[in-house]
Parts: structure tokens; sequence; C-alpha cells
């Protein structure tokens, strides 16, 4: 009997396990648990889709971003460009112009400080020739003088050589007044330190040392002469005067010569320089001894 009991409780047992072990192999696990897997794979699911969703939106931003980029980096070549262009512009244009301004202001402001200084030297001049006189000297004699061309404004190189004469005759500048216009420019000179008579002789002489070398002299003592006719050579028309010598260019000719002291009260420099035509004609009447025709002088330094 009890060998009976115990092979029926192994039976039993047995089947419950073979039972359990067929619910394990046929899959026939509890629904709940499944149905939640089931769940969160779907879930899974959609927020993949979701991902793949968000990453298309930010990669067409993105595309727009680098796009607007591209945009944003021609157009900023493009603004570059035009500014470039505009600040070359300017250099072309406007920089050469400023540049004229200015040089011809600091001209200006050269040429200002100059008439000052030589201003402040006539009055010191003037106060020591008054003081002079005082202890019983003599009055200091002033010639009268011009230079002219045409032009707006005159060479540097004729007025240097043209107080370059002065100064070699013994006379000063003692103040210039020049006038410029827009076919002529002349100036007035008002030079100290010989009287007319004296420089009557001197230039008579030099007219002669002209006359004999045929316009073209030679020597240091003619330097200054030389240097007076290349500068008004290099111009077509004008004329320059210290006291009563008289140096005329034409297009046609090159003329100088030196007024008595009566001819020189009839007609002052401006008057002569106003024109030279004129004032050719005029030298062309003057005696041999005063006169001498220059038109031979080629204007090299040979002449020296």
């Amino acid at each position: 009997m009890t060998a009976i009991l115990i092979l029926l409780c192994l039976a039993i047992a047995g089947r419950e396990l073979y039972l359990s072990f067929d619910r394990k192999r046929t899959g026939t696990a509890p629904a709940p648990e499944i149905a939640d897997i089931r769940t969160q794979l779907t879930a899974l699911k959609g927020t993949r889709e979701e991902l793949e969703e968000f990453r298309g939106v930010q990669r067409e931003q993105l595309e727009r971003l680098a796009a607007g980029q591209v945009t944003h980096a021609e157009s900023l070549q493009e603004t570059d460009a035009r500014i470039r262009s505009l600040i070359s512009q300017i250099n072309d244009r406007m920089l050469p112009e400023i540049n004229d301004r200015l040089t011809q202001q600091r001209d200006s402001v050269d040429r200002l400080a100059e008439e000052v200084a030589r201003l402040r030297g006539h009055l010191i001049g003037r106060l020591d020739q008054a003081v002079a006189a005082s202890l019983g000297a003599g009055p200091i004699d002033t010639v009268a003088g011009g230079l002219g061309t045409e032009g707006a404004e005159a060479p540097s190189g004729l007025i240097r050589a043209y107080e370059r004469f002065a100064e070699r005759y013994g006379l000063r500048v003692e103040l210039s007044d020049p006038t410029g216009e827009d076919t002529s420019w002349k100036a007035r000179y008002y030079l100290s330190g010989r009287s007319p008579r004296d420089l009557e002789r001197d230039f008579i002489d030099l007219v002669r040392r002209l006359r004999a070398s045929s316009g073209t002299p030679n020597g240091t003592e003619t330097e200054a002469a030389n240097a007076l006719l290349r500068s008004l050579h290099g111009i077509e028309m004008g004329g320059a005067q210290v006291g009563p010598f008289v140096l005329v260019r034409t297009p046609e000719a090159m003329l100088c010569g030196v007024l008595s002291l009566a001819e020189l009260r009839k007609a002052g420099p401006a008057r002569l320089l106003a024109d030279p035509v004129g004032a050719a004609v005029r030298l062309h009447g003057l005696p041999e001894s005063r006169f001498c025709d220059l038109s031979a002088f080629n204007g090299s330094e040979r002449s020296r």
C-alpha cells in the first residue's frame, strides 16, 4: 500500500513538471508581461520615428543656415569690393587734388613768411638808415626793377636768377610786389644800394661785353647775367628790368639795352614789362653802345 502511494505521488509530480515544461516550451508565458514588452517596443518604434523626423528638421535648418552663411559671405565680399573700389577712386581722384591744395597752401605760407621776413628786414634797414642819417650819413639810393612772364606763375628759377643778378650789381631786394593773372605774371621790385647813374655805367659795360661775345659771354664776371639770360631764354614772352638795364624776350628775339636816366623817368618797369613787343621796339631805338641783340644766345651751360 505504501508503495502504491509513493508511485501515485511520483506520477502526480511528474505530470506537474511536464505541464510546467510544456507551458514554457509552447510560449504560453504570462500575457501581461508579453503585452508590456510589446507596448515598450511600439513606444520605442514611435520614438525612433520621431527622432528621425527631428533629425530631418534639424538637417533642413542646418542646410538653410549654411546657405545663409554662403549668401552672407558673398554679400560681405561684394560690399568689401565696393568699399575697396571707393577707396581706390578716392585715392586716384581726391588725394592728388588734396595734395595739390596742401602744396599750394604750403607754398603760399612759405611766400608769406618770406614776405614778412623781407618786410621786417626792410623796416630794420630803414631804421638803420634813419640812425645813420642822424649821424650825418647820406641817404641810400633806391631803384625800381621788374620781372614778367607769360602764365599765372613765374618759374622759380627765373626769380632766383633775377635776384642773383641784382645782388651781383650790389643791389638788395627791399620789397617785391608780385601780381599774377591767367595770362601773365608780373612783379615790381624795389632795390637799394646803388644809384641809377652808377648802375648805368656798369650796365653799359655789360652790354659791351655781350656785344663783344655775340651774346654768349664767358667768365665768372658775367655768370649772374648768363643765369638770367638762360632763364629768359626758357620762356616765350617776358622780360626783366634792373634800374636802367632792360632785358626783353619775345618769340622772335631776345634783346637787352640800357635806358638813359631821362628815358627811365618816362617809362616805369610796370609799363615796359606789360608790353614786351613794344619794349623791344624801344630797345631797337637805343644807341649802339646801349643795345645788344641776344637772339643768338642758345641757353646752354657752355655760355658760362
